[in-house]
């Protein structure tokens, strides 16, 4: 296993997946900071704080483009071997389907959570001149501190609830359905965030199971994991059964 993960590793060396990946995660800090000074020119008064900066890019990493830039990357992770032509070489080698698999779902997991930390630590280094210029107020390291710890849980919850989108591009060989499909998944976000039906909504359930907004909902943190599980293991079944009966050509 450890030898299929260090493969995923060489293969994206020259990769510019891993380039488009990281302007994926610093593009929603940089977002939030333009949003900041748009706000301190509109109207002054406004208090902007770290915690609502932070807040802020978490919500959009979760939801929107952090949604679209994961599905990007799993789409590119479970479908390059079709693409390039390469599957049927790869697996004359001694190494089980499900083991194949499973090293890519661990390499999309730390892939996503790299860009969670990427996205926290671009947007504290994105602060710190706003702050410098215009001033932030509650300005304090322990702000950050917390957010990542969220922000790295939200990645992993992420991963959970995209993995129905590497099985869709293992089923159809390339990137233009899964990212199809996430944008229609992102809109259901941006419609049931501040609705209470959004609980229900795997994908928007998993952000508000990361910022403990489950309760204002009415509905139980249990019902919500179950349905963010859910999602997750019938990615990852679907995706190993998938594979396993394909016939490689």
């Amino acid at each position: 296993m450890a030898s299929l993960i260090y493969c995923e590793l060489l293969k994206l060396k020259r990769s510019r997946m891993l380039l488009i990946s990281f302007l994926g995660g610093v593009v929603t800090p940089m977002m939030m900071i333009v949003d900041a000074v748009k706000i301190h020119y509109s109207d002054p008064t406004t208090a902007i704080t770290l915690e609502s900066l932070y807040h802020s890019c978490s919500l959009y990493s979760m939801l929107l483009v952090g949604l679209i830039v994961s599905t990007v990357i799993a789409a590119y992770l479970f479908s390059r071997e079709h693409t390039e032509r390469t599957l049927k070489i790869i697996l004359t080698i001694p190494v089980s389907k499900h083991s194949f698999i499973a090293s890519k779902f661990i390499m999309l997991l730390m892939w996503v959570t790299a860009l969670s930390a990427i996205s926290w630590a671009s947007m504290f280094v994105f602060a710190l001149p706003y702050h410098a210029v215009f001033g932030i107020a509650e300005f304090d390291v322990a702000v950050a501190v917390r957010y990542l710890g969220e922000m790295l849980l939200g990645g992993v919850l992420l991963f959970l609830t995209i993995s129905p989108f590497a099985f869709l591009a293992l089923w159809t060989k390339g990137l233009v359905v899964p990212i199809i499909a996430a944008t229609s998944i992102t809109m259901g976000n941006a419609a049931l965030t501040n609705e209470a039906l959004g609980a229900l909504y795997p994908w928007t359930a998993s952000y508000l199971l990361v910022h403990g907004s489950i309760a204002q909902t009415g509905y139980s943190y249990a019902l919500a994991a179950g349905l963010v599980a859910f999602v997750s293991i019938l990615g990852f079944l679907a995706s190993v059964v998938y594979f396993q009966q394909e016939d490689i050509k």
